[in-house]
Formats: structure tokens, C-alpha cells, sequence
């Protein structure tokens, strides 16, 4: 409880400190590194547009595609920076600013025209896409749209996390945490284990799995994308369907990045739910 009520009042105590108008590189003297979120790979990648959900739950990013009919709208949790969609949209361009969440965090409502109130929705359980009119768009979407310049740079209520474009790298996007916070929430780690509470023991009841298979999870949607596009982008891997270097790729947990699959991959995922290379495997979800 005492946990909590220090928590609540940090949070009000940062909200009073415009660190915003600050330059970012004096702000970061604050912080310290939590995160980093890669886009995609492709040569044309780099981030667009960054996005706070109003409703706290969300963020979202925009990146290049390498095609000027799509982009890439990636949806992360926030304070988890769990992946909720990673999304490659057939539009020109998403205008984030003019583009909201809802209340009950189901789906975004995407504008894609800066001057007409177009929007696609998004559903963040399945990823479907479908296009709406204005009048479905939470907080009046048929309102005059306002036009801005793209921001790379947004803050979290409170802002007690900065998430901002990577210096070096145009495609990723860097997430940082205040210090205060970052030692609150990790300060378990500092106490001394023989005064910590012993945990109950759970019973094992589940299957055993090989610890020394690593295990990638696709759903339905990621396996016709890969059907159709040869590339899929999960989690911190990507994916590329190529028989000529798949006969060469190696998978080592700690340092690949992308993963190399045959042809006949595709029809071991679609038929048997799974594909196996060494202590790589590649499954569909049921």
C-alpha cells in the first residue's frame, strides 16, 4: 500500500514540471534507458510519427513502407511495451494526430487524408481493417481536421516516460524512464533474498516442453500475410520465406534477428501447425 501512495504522488509531483519544454537531451539527464522498439528493416524504414493513446493505454508509431501505398502503423501497450498490432496498411499516409482511440481500447480510427475526414478502423484483438465514416469516429471525427507537423518525440501522462526517434537509427524508436519511478518499481530487486517471502510452489500439471526449443507464435492473419507478401515482422524477428538462404540459415536465440524459411514452411504451418529447424520452432496459434 505504502507502494502505491508514493507511486500516486510522483506521478502528481512530475505532472507540475514541464520537462516537455525542455530540450531532450537535458531531459534525458532524468531518465534512464527502458526500451527500444525496432520498425521494419526495409531500406526506406524510418519513423514517422509517434502517438500516446489520450485514454492511456496505448502508443502508436507510423514508419515508411517501401511502397508509397502503404505504411506501417505499429500499436504497443504502454508500460508493458507489449506488441499489440504491427500492421502493414494499404494508405498513403495515417495522420496520428488526427487519429484517436476509444474509451474502451478496442480499436483505433485512423485518419489516412489531411485535409478529409477518412478513416480506416482498426480492431486491436484480430487486426482487421475496414473503413468507416466520420460519424463512427469517437470525439467528433467529422470536425474540421486540423493540420500539424509530424512529432517524434511524446511523453506519457505525467511524463514520467519519454519515447522518442532513435539519434543513429531512423527506425527505432527509444523509450525512456524516469529515475524515481525506475527505482520504485525495481526496488524488490534490492532487498536481500533471506527477507524476502517464500513464493507457494505451483504444481506442475501442464505438458513439458524442450526449454531448448524457441518457440515464435503466429496467428492466422501473420500467416496469410507471409503467404502473400514472402515477409513477416513478429515480435523483434523478421521473418522472410527464401530457399536458397533458408539452406544456410542458422538460428541462435541471443543474436538473430531474421529468420529464414523455405517454401515447403508455409505448408508445414498451414497443414500441421508448426515448423521445426533445430532448436527453432515456428507455430500457429489455435
Amino acid at each position: 500500500m505504502q507502494r502505491f501512495l508514493i507511486i500516486g504522488f510522483l506521478l502528481a509531483l512530475f505532472g507540475l514540471q514541464p520537462l516537455s519544454a525542455q530540450p531532450l537531451e537535458e531531459v534525458l539527464d532524468d531518465y534512464r534507458f527502458e526500451k527500444r522498439i525496432k520498425g521494419p528493416t526495409h531500406k526506406r524504414s524510418q519513423l514517422l510519427e509517434v502517438k500516446v493513446d489520450q485514454h492511456n493505454n496505448y502508443l502508436a508509431m507510423t514508419f515508411a513502407a517501401t511502397s508509397y501505398r502503404y505504411i506501417h502503423l505499429y500499436i504497443y501497450r504502454l508500460y508493458t511495451w507489449e506488441s499489440v498490432q504491427e500492421l502493414r496498411v494499404k494508405a498513403k499516409r495515417i495522420e496520428l494526430y488526427n487519429s484517436v482511440f476509444d474509451v474502451d481500447g478496442k480499436f483505433f480510427y485512423a485518419n489516412t487524408d489531411v485535409y478529409k475526414n477518412e478513416y480506416k478502423k482498426i480492431d486491436l484483438k484480430t487486426g482487421d481493417i475496414s473503413e468507416v465514416p466520420c460519424q463512427e469516429v469517437p470525439g467528433n471525427g467529422c470536425r474540421p481536421l486540423e493540420v500539424r507537423q509530424y512529432e517524434t518525440t511524446a511523453y506519457t501522462v505525467g511524463e514520467n516516460y519519454v519515447i522518442f526517434q532513435d539519434e543513429k537509427f531512423e527506425n527505432y524508436v527509444r523509450i525512456f524512464v524516469r529515475k524515481e519511478l525506475y527505482k520504485i518499481q525495481n526496488e524488490e530487486d534490492d532487498v536481500p533474498d533471506f527477507l524476502k517471502e517464500p513464493e507457494e510452489e505451483e504444481t506442475d500439471t501442464g505438458p513439458k516442453v524442450d526449454p531448448t526449443i524457441f518457440t515464435i507464435w503466429l496467428d492466422d492473419k501473420n500467416l496469410s500475410d507471409l503467404k502473400e507478401y514472402g515477409y513477416l515482422k513478429v515480435s523483434e524477428f523478421d521473418i522472410l520465406i527464401n530457399n536458397s538462404l533458408a539452406k544456410t540459415f542458422e538460428f541462435e536465440k541471443h543474436s538473430t534477428s531474421t529468420i529464414v524459411l523455405p517454401e515447403k514452411a508455409l505448408d508445414s504451418l498451414q497443414n500441421q501447425g508448426a515448423w521445426i529447424i533445430e532448436n527453432l520452432r515456428v507455430a500457429v496459434k489455435e
